[in-house]
Parts: structure tokens; C-alpha cells; sequence
């Protein structure tokens, strides 16, 4: 009862102002048809995500002149040269399909221009969102692939040409803490600096 006048849920994980791979980020992404990478995931290779090995290894069979990248990767350098060559940066949950956005993931893909295909999760709100303003794909984990497969298609086809650095700069402007915290906590604020907060 009274909830929504008690407390304000801040969305710290997306749009993190740095990430290990910041110093990587191109101030221009690489126009997605040019990009030498058709799909990219960098991350541990749980149990689970060995789909992701499984469907990317049919797809570079069925396309052998296309290049894959998928596989646990921990240097900052390696990857940060890759992104920005990839088309699609493909997000999968680690351990169960219940699971809740891997915003960290977005966080570091995005400002490469790659185009996250993403495996659903729970947050509608956000999947809406997402989908509208940050150019994310959603599919299901059995068919992962084949969403990304069809993005690739699609930027192949120039699709993508006037869309990407719309989408490349609203994940650049990241989260506007002074203007939220100021409509937020107006009354407040007006006695208290930032730092205080």
C-alpha cells in the first residue's frame, strides 16, 4: 500500500557510463555492412550456452565464406577489436531461461553498433523499450541464431544503414542521472546537493 510513494527503482546496470571496454568504443561506428564478423558472444560457455557453439558451427558450415566468433574471451583487447566488426552481438542466458536481462552485456555491446539479438526475458517494459530505442532482437534460445542469422540478412541488405547510429547514440546518452534525480526528488534536491544523494 503507498508503495509507489516510498522508493524509486534506478536502472544502475543499463548504460553504464564505463565498461572495461570503453577505451575500444569507436567515436563512429563502422557502417554494419561493411563489418567482416556476421555474429559475436564473448562470455563463459556454461553448460547451457553451449547452443550458442552448437547453431553458430551450423551456421559457418552453411556459410563458409561468413565468419563467427563465439567462445570465452576475457581479453578486453581481443574483444574491444572485434565488436566493432561484428553485425550481430548475440546476449544468451547463462544458466536457465528464467532469467533477467544481462543489461551488463548491452552496456558493453551497444556502443560498438553491432545489433544485440537477445534471448527473452521477464521485463515486458523493458523488451518494449529495447526493441524500440536500442535496436535489440529478441528470440527464444532455440532459435537465437536464426534471429540473428535474419538481422544478418537484413544489414546485408542495407536495412540497417540509417538506422544504426540512431541507435548507437541513444545508448551513448546514457542514463541522465542529474535530470532524474531532479524530477524525482524536486522538492528535495532543492536543499540538497547531488553528492548527497
Amino acid at each position: 500500500k503507498n508503495l509507489a510513494n516510498s522508493f524509486v527503482l534506478l536502472p544502475v546496470m543499463t548504460q553504464s557510463p564505463t565498461s572495461r571496454l570503453s577505451i575500444y568504443e569507436p567515436a563512429v561506428p563502422k557502417d554494419p555492412q561493411s563489418r567482416s564478423i556476421d555474429m559475436a558472444f564473448f562470455g563463459l560457455i556454461t553448460n547451457r550456452r553451449q547452443f550458442l557453439v552448437e547453431s553458430t558451427n551450423a551456421y559457418a558450415a552453411a556459410h563458409p565464406d561468413r565468419i563467427v566468433r563465439v567462445g570465452k574471451d576475457n581479453n578486453a583487447e581481443s574483444i574491444g577489436k572485434q565488436y566493432p566488426e561484428a553485425k550481430v552481438c548475440l546476449v544468451a542466458h547463462s544458466y536457465t531461461t528464467e532469467s533477467g536481462g544481462e543489461y551488463h552485456r548491452l552496456s558493453e555491446i551497444a556502443p560498438f553498433g553491432c545489433i544485440p539479438v537477445m534471448e527473452h526475458f521477464t521485463d515486458k517494459i523493458g523488451i518494449h523499450i529495447y526493441e524500440k530505442c536500442a535496436g535489440v532482437v529478441f528470440a527464444n534460445a532455440t532459435n537465437l541464431v536464426d534471429a540473428a542469422a535474419d538481422v544478418v540478412a537484413k544489414i546485408d541488405r542495407g536495412d540497417y544503414h540509417d538506422r544504426i547510429n540512431a541507435i548507437v547514440d541513444w545508448w551513448k546518452a546514457g542514463i541522465q542521472w542529474y535530470t532524474i534525480l531532479r524530477t524525482v526528488y524536486s522538492d528535495e534536491l532543492q536543499h540538497t546537493s547531488l553528492s548527497d544523494v
